[in-house]
C-alpha cells in the first residue's frame, strides 16, 4: 500500500501540481478544498502527511492544524504548511502548531518531492 498525502489548498491548480507530483513518486494524494472538507476526510482516514495551505476561504491553515490532530489517529502526523503570501510570522506560527515545514508557492516539484519525503511517517 502506498503512503497517503491529504492536500488542503482552494487553489485547483495547486493542488493538480501536487497531486500528478507525488503520483509519479508512488504517493496517493486525496485532495480538499477547504478546512470543512478536510475535517469530513480527516474523520476516517489516516495519511502519513498532511500538506495544508495558509489562506483557505473558511479557516486559517494554522487553526486547521490544530483541528486536525484533535484526531488521535492523526496526533502525530506531520504537516507542511504552504504559502504564497511573504509574512514573517508565519515562521513562528509554523513552529507554534507543530508543523514541520514551511513551503513557499511557487514551489518548484523537486521541492516539493524532498520536502515530503523528508517528513513524511510511514508506518510499517
Amino acid at each position: 500500500m502506498n503512503p497517503s498525502v491529504l492536500v488542503i489548498d482552494d487553489e485547483l491548480v495547486t493542488r493538480r501540481v501536487v497531486m500528478h507530483t507525488l503520483k509519479s513518486i508512488q504517493i496517493d494524494v486525496v485532495d480538499a478544498v477547504n478546512a470543512a472538507h478536510a475535517l469530513e476526510i480527516a474523520r476516517d482516514h489516516h495519511f502519513n502527511l498532511m500538506l495544508v495551505d495558509i489562506n483557505l476561504p473558511d479557516m486559517d491553515g494554522f487553526t486547521l492544524i490544530n483541528h486536525l490532530k484533535q484526531f488521535e489517529h492523526l496526533r502525530d502526523t506531520p504537516a507542511i504548511v504552504f504559502t504564497a503570501r511573504n509574512n514573517p510570522n508565519d515562521d513562528l506560527r509554523t513552529a507554534e502548531v507543530g508543523a514541520v515545514d514551511l513551503l513557499y508557492k511557487p514551489f518548484s516539484t523537486q521541492e516539493l518531492r524532498d520536502r515530503v519525503l523528508r517528513n513524511m511517517t510511514i508506518n510499517e
